[in-house]
């Protein structure tokens, strides 16, 4: 997984990362706040051998001292040590618990010996402390052997008493917190890249990549406004999606290897992936590029061209194949260009079988005669078989893909599979309600200030007009 991957799955999971992070830190704040602070005092003792004056007497003294202090650390934990110790400092804790309140420790090479003592009142740590460190000396001084003056070869002594501590050395609430945020991150990253493994849901335009070989023609941005206004008009004309759609108009002249008229069946795996809005907007741009294109509506389940171009819905595609109305007379010019579209009309029982007839092969002859162009808007493919029977009579297919987890990756797979089975030519694939960060006119600083041609004939029409040769 690159980077820009592991980014976008934290993007796609964010929520799951906050919300696991949130209580990490939420679940080390109550511990804390649970737990019973604890208070820690030491006292220090300090270990010298009897003997002569003498450098190599002192030598070897400091060598044998620093040897034993190892051992008396762990005399001190000694229940001998303890229990006189517990009694003294008026301490009511078993053995065990004694054990794991008491530590002796070396400090490094010298022969001072640090006795620690934990509890849950400041006072009884530093009395439990001095006790240890009183009942360790008298063990000590009971079992080392003396000299033959009847002194002890080893003095241990207290030379300093525990000091009651002013604040607790645990819960360290800042320290436990920090563990809570670091756990809860690194558990919120784990799940979200898990997620994202198991999810087979197509989020983004690699995953279409890796579910099929086909060429992505165009990545249509995201945008808030385009449930109000999914139409590329004059009012949004230099936006990001009409800028993809250029580009889809583009893209799509290429695919037309044999010439003559192209009729592009665009459809979908499943429904509300915008392959209604991807195909008016489609035969809205190749109208403006001089062409004369017809739009049909071959949704007859569902319909949704009318709708987007404010259009009669009742006179259409079905009228026309069962002879109730002309083809010319159903027929609808829309928008300043001029493009034409033959709605759906009323919804019939039986659209498989119209679709499929040779009434609507017949009707798909004469338009191609007629059209530089011809967008028909099909079903979905995975509900019905309507862009099967459809693709068979067309140049190609146009596959919508909606980035936004309306389908699943097996879903687009075998919706491919499905139009390669009848011999359908997937021209390409559009991916829908692509999220961007920045739009490419904003990289490069450009910003459209007054209106370009859309056609090169007819920017040699305006030359000629204006005298320009």
């Amino acid at each position: 997984m690159t980077l820009t991957q592991f980014l976008a799955v934290v993007r796609r999971r964010r929520w799951w990362i906050a919300t696991l992070t949130a209580l990490g830190v939420g679940g080390a704040l109550v511990l804390s706040l649970l737990q019973t602070p604890l208070f820690r005092a030491e006292a220090s003792l300090f270990v010298s051998v009897s003997g002569s004056a003498s450098a190599s007497d002192l030598s070897q003294g400091s060598a044998f001292s620093a040897a034993r202090v190892a051992s008396y650390a762990e005399l001190a934990t000694s229940p001998r040590v303890l229990e006189a110790a517990a009694e003294a400092a008026d301490v009511d804790a078993t053995l065990d618990e004694l054990r794991a309140a008491v530590q002796a420790v070396p400090s490094g090479d010298t022969v001072i010996l640090t006795v620690a003592a934990t509890q849950p009142d400041p006072e009884r740590a530093a009395a439990l402390a001095d006790a240890v460190a009183r009942e360790l000396t008298k063990v000590i001084g009971g079992i080392e052997r003396t000299d033959t003056d009847g002194t002890a070869l080893v003095q241990v002594s207290v030379y300093q008493d525990a000091i009651v501590p002013s604040g607790p050395v645990s819960p360290r609430i800042p320290v436990n917190l920090a563990i809570g945020l670091l756990a809860g991150l690194g558990l919120g990253i784990g799940v979200a890249l898990l997620r994202d493994t198991a999810d087979r849901k197509v989020r983004s335009v690699d995953t279409i990549r890796s579910v099929t070989t086909s060429s992505v023609l165009a990545e249509i941005p995201f945008d808030d406004e385009a449930a109000a206004k999914p139409l590329v008009d004059a009012g949004n004309v230099y936006s990001g999606r009409a800028e993809a759609f250029r580009q889809l108009r583009t893209h799509l002249t290429f695919t037309n290897l044999d010439g003559g008229t192209q009729t592009v069946v665009v459809t979908s795996a499943v429904p509300g992936e915008g392959k209604s809005s991807t195909a008016v907007n489609l035969a809205l741009m190749l109208a403006q590029n001089d062409q004369r294109v017809l739009l049909v509506d071959a949704d007859m389940r569902r319909p949704a061209t009318s709708v987007y171009l404010d259009i009669e819905s009742r006179v259409g595609l079905s009228t026309v194949l069962t002879h109730q109305v002309e083809l010319e007379d159903a027929v609808q010019t829309v928008g300043a260009h001029g493009l034409h579209v033959l709605a759906a009309g009323r919804v019939p029982p039986n659209p498989a079988e119209l679709l499929g007839s040779r009434q609507m092969e017949m009707l798909l002859e004469t338009v191609q005669q007629q059209y530089d162009a011809v967008v028909i808007d099909a079903p979905p493919v995975l509900p019905v078989t309507d862009p099967a029977v459809l693709a068979a009579h067309a140049t190609g297919v146009l596959f919508v893909t909606s980035v936004d987890g309306r389908a699943l990756q097996g879903d687009v797979a075998r919706a491919l599979e499905t139009l390669e089975s009848v011999g359908a030519r997937v021209l390409g694939i559009v991916a829908n309600r692509v999220r961007r960060s920045r739009r490419p006119s904003d990289y490069y600083g450009y910003a459209p200030s007054a209106p370009i041609s859309e056609s090169p004939r007819r920017a040699r029409r305006e030359q000629a007009k204006g005298g320009v040769r």
